[in-house]
């Protein structure tokens, strides 16, 4: 029941954590994908991360 009351919460701050994890994987992506910088591992998780959070954020809207 408790993990059921915290998900009520943070569905609350839905409309400021969206926005705010786009635009941390967008600065992710650019410091990854800059000239001479983050190695190969990295960007193959920054790709995997992407469309999991995508995902993620989608799956409420689906839900109703």
């Amino acid at each position: 029941m408790a993990s059921g009351a915290l998900a009520a919460r943070v569905a609350d701050l839905q409309i400021v954590l969206v926005p705010v994890s786009i635009l941390s994987l967008v600065v992710a992506h650019y410091l990854a994908h800059r000239k001479g910088a983050g190695g190969r591992g990295q960007r193959i998780a920054l790709w995997i991360a992407t469309p999991v959070s995508l995902a993620l954020w989608t799956v409420p809207h689906l839900m109703r």
